[in-house]
């Protein structure tokens, strides 16, 4: 392919993306609200629940397993006072951009198992973030959902050119992330960022979803990345879900410094990673 046709297969996407729907307009709310240090609860909690369908799925996670309360938590006002008002905007945000992505399973990309590797890298992640005191380890669980979601645009919105990508994936044991560049010239990675740049999503979850296989791109938001990074290794040797991936890449020596990971470190890790992932089925299961 020369450089006009690959300007013109990169501009292809582009038009695809700015065509993405918008987030809800609930949600570009709860966004803009929550970083105001002046919004209080019930702010929050009355732009919440003009969307009842966006409400039920909130009240659903905050009442499962994962958060564990011993009483059930019945409204969106209780919801953010015990959970806050981070983990509220990101659950929030969560459902909305899945919202966006449906598709049919077949043998190269299964949607359930997809989701179930972004499920264990957000738990890895949040695993990550508190064990080295990261300032937000409710950022680094969203982002860790949301890493991947270039990957749900190609296969919905390129679902063809995608199927080869995962053939030559397979065929040449590569990365996605190589074949992509190869078959389409550009990557989930900067797609995903393109997509977090539409929806004008907060900086630490947008370096989350476009540095998480270069860490070391980032430089704003450089822990947050190495999370990532280090959370999608660790559930790919853990073989939690599919990510489309047979290649899986070592863990970089800044990454095992920063999170102190030799082998015992990395097998406690993983075992804590058990343990939580019982507790998540609700985030398992969200997209039915």
């Amino acid at each position: 392919m020369d450089q006009k046709e690959q300007e013109e297969a990169i501009n292809k996407i582009l038009g695809k993306i700015k065509a993405l729907p918008t987030l809800s307009i609930v949600v570009a709310k709860v966004i803009q609200v929550v970083s105001n240090p002046l919004t209080s609860a019930s702010d929050l909690s009355r732009i919440i629940t003009v969307d009842q369908a966006l409400t039920a799925k909130v009240l659903r996670l905050a009442n499962s397993a994962f958060y564990g309360f011993p009483f059930r938590i019945k409204n969106i006002t209780q919801a953010v006072s015990i959970l806050g008002f981070d983990t509220i905007r990101n659950l929030a945000l969560t459902v909305s951009v899945y919202k966006v992505f449906t598709g049919e399973n077949d043998s190269d990309f299964s949607h359930q198992d997809f989701w179930k590797h972004c499920v264990g890298v957000a738990i890895c992640a949040s695993l990550l973030a508190k064990k080295i005191k990261y300032r937000s380890p409710e950022g680094a669980f969203t982002a860790g959902l949301l890493h991947d979601i270039g990957k749900n645009f190609f296969e919905q919105f390129m679902h063809k050119e995608y199927r080869d990508v995962m053939k030559l994936a397979k065929e040449r044991n590569i990365s996605v992330y190589e074949a992509e560049n190869e078959i389409m010239h550009i990557d989930h990675a900067v797609v995903g960022k393109m997509m977090a740049e539409k929806w004008n999503l907060p900086h630490e979850l947008k370096a989350g979803i476009a540095a998480h296989h270069h860490p070391e791109q980032e430089t704003e938001e450089n822990v947050m990345a190495h999370i990532i990074n280090v959370a999608d290794i660790i559930c790919k040797k853990k073989s939690i879900g599919f990510s489309g991936d047979y290649v899986i890449m070592p863990i970089s020596k800044e990454g095992r410094e920063l999170f102190s990971l030799d082998e015992a470190g990395e097998a406690e890790l993983m075992n804590s990673l058990d343990k939580e992932l019982k507790e998540a089925e609700a985030f398992v299961n969200m997209p039915q």
